[in-house]
């Protein structure tokens, strides 16, 4: 071996030499071994090294090493701190563990966010996050704003509004202040299944104390979307409830809602749009498949963010489709049947199906989901009271009349009453499993979009049979009436459409001349049209969803 060559290695000792360093320095602690602080708490005294302590607080370092008086003493006593919780620690200091459970956490979270000892304290909001259930999460909100623990309180308050309606029937719902109160029902992500649910539980929070808080009826009640509420349950108020009876300003907020219903252009009013918003509304959109081309079906999948106005691609379809139903449902969008292309043997063919798959977008992640019993493209796809409804269709020779329904709990699809005529406008009656028909469109058309406002129906787009459409009509079921509207810049059929923030979003289909990936949206209340960024992709036939 050459003598000029020299042999070396470098070790990576850093865990052992930690986990020594910590035993170490814990045994010179039991030991009091050149500790140089005491910590009294009460009668208790705990024994440490300032180094030590200062390493992992902030608020000692400050104490050892600045102008303080405590840099030159050898005890210092703490009177806001629990002993137990001073004691934990101290031990973690020593040990890197914490023990942290229902009993220790409420005073151990205090001495962490005081000491500022940052990991115990994130442990104990991760903690206290896992432990939320209907019953403590309005006293852990409360008790994670006291100590600034914003994440938690973001956690608690998410909680509360994910499951009000339990929520709302605990007793530290019914202990809330009336500010506390106001707070969490005019969150616009309260999940409730009708609006029901927000009056009644105001309501019984008013009868835990009626002599004390009735005074707050008028004030609270503003914070109920009384135009999302149903003509019947408005008039059975209006006609029953004896402490909205009594109350002038009460009965106003009952007579604005009415008007709602039962006058079209009252709803087209910037103030009755904050007053109607519904609760977890969408923010995105979501365009799916399609087809680009007389020969080219898309798996592709992207996300429009309308706050910046931008596109991102996210995973795409297992298989290339067009000419399906979309609809979210449990926080999941479901794209069911259509035409889907598959390759055998090097050649492509395509075929009606009755596939379905679901997007989770947590995990941005396709997944199969239980087949329907009929194969079927250009089907309506709609959620009504939690259930996912495919509706007609047609199956490569016949117009379908069925309806199947899909219950996500029993993963199962059922069928249900179908329509009465594969053409004109019904409307379904889920109480009676029945079919009526309504008032006819302007004009005949396929292929269209359609969306839900402000207690409007909007048809916008499609084909009547002889051109490609720009229109748009708006229904309003109370005077089972049509209205035309201001038509789009262009026709478009195969057009995807959806509601976010009261805006009605057109997006891509096909003019007569070429596919397109340009979007618009629609202003109800000042009946006009802007422009928004177009698609990555173009589309016709696709899925557009708001989520």
């Amino acid at each position: 071996m050459d003598q000029q060559d020299q042999s070396y290695m470098f070790a990576s000792l850093t865990r052992p030499h930690s986990e020594e360093l910590l035993q170490g320095l814990q045994l010179l602690r039991q030991d009091h071994e050149l500790c140089d602080i005491v910590l009294r708490v009460g009668d208790a005294k705990i024994h440490a090294h300032k180094v030590v302590l200062a390493s992992i607080s902030p608020y000692f370092k400050a104490m050892f090493t600045g102008n303080l008086s405590e840099k030159e003493t050898s005890e210092v006593e703490f009177q806001c701190i629990d002993e137990a919780a001073l004691q934990a620690i101290v031990e973690y200091a020593y040990t890197g563990t914490v023990f942290i459970s229902q009993e220790t956490v409420e005073s151990l979270l205090p001495a962490a966010n005081l000491l500022q000892v940052k990991l115990v304290l994130k442990e104990c909001c991760s903690f206290l996050e896992s432990q939320l259930d209907a019953g403590n999460c309005i006293g852990i909100s409360r008790f994670a704003e006291t100590y600034g623990c914003h994440d938690l309180c973001l956690a608690a308050t998410k909680f509360i509004c994910e499951n009000f309606e339990e929520v709302c029937q605990t007793e530290e719902f019914f202990e809330l202040t009336r500010a506390e109160l106001d707070e969490i029902v005019s969150n616009d992500c309260l999940k409730v299944v009708t609006e029901e649910t927000v009056f009644y539980a105001l309501e019984s929070w008013i009868k835990y104390d009626v002599t004390e808080r009735q005074q707050h009826l008028a004030q609270l009640l503003h914070c109920v979307r009384f135009p999302l509420l149903s003509v019947k349950f408005l008039t059975r108020l209006y006609e029953a409830n004896h402490l909205i009876r009594d109350d002038h300003a009460c009965k106003h907020l009952l007579n604005e809602a009415l008007k709602y219903h039962f006058m079209p252009e009252h709803r087209l009013s910037y103030q009755t749009v904050l007053s109607a918003r519904p609760r977890c509304a969408p923010k995105v959109l979501l365009a799916v498949g399609g087809k680009a081309g007389l020969f080219a079906t898309l798996e592709s999948t992207e996300m429009y963010f309308p706050q910046t106005d931008s596109w991102i691609g996210l995973a795409p379809l297992s298989v290339p489709r067009y000419e399906f139903g979309v609809a979210v449902l449990d926080h999941k969008v479901y794209v069911v049947g259509g035409i889907a292309t598959h390759m055998r043997q090097g050649i492509s063919y395509r075929r009606h199906e009755s596939t379905v798959e679901s997007w989770d977008p947590e995990t941005n992640t396709w997944s199969s989901v239980e087949r329907m019993a009929e194969c079927c493209s250009t089907l309506g796809v709609v959620v009504l009271a939690g259930e996912l409804y495919a509706l007609g269709g047609y199956d490569g020779q016949y117009y379908l009349q069925s309806v199947e329904k899909y219950v996500s709990k029993l993963k199962e699809w059922q069928p249900v009453a179908p329509m009465t005529k594969s053409r004109s406008c019904f409307r379904y009656d889920p109480s009676k499993d029945a079919w009526e028909m309504v008032a006819p469109m302007a004009d005949k058309r396929i292929n269209f979009g359609v969306g839900v406002m402000l207690g409007f129906i909007f048809v916008v787009g499609g084909h009547n049979g002889v051109s490609h459409l720009s229109s748009i009509e708006r229904y309003d079921p109370h005077q089972n009436q049509w209205t035309a509207c201001r038509p789009m810049n262009e026709p478009r059929t195969g057009v995807g459409s959806a509601i976010v923030d009261n805006y009605l979003y057109v997006v891509g289909g096909h003019s007569g001349s070429s596919y397109l990936n340009t979007v618009q949206r629609y202003d109800p209340i000042s009946d006009s049209w802007l422009d928004s960024s177009g698609m990555m992709y173009c589309r016709c036939n696709f899925g557009l969803t708001a989520l």
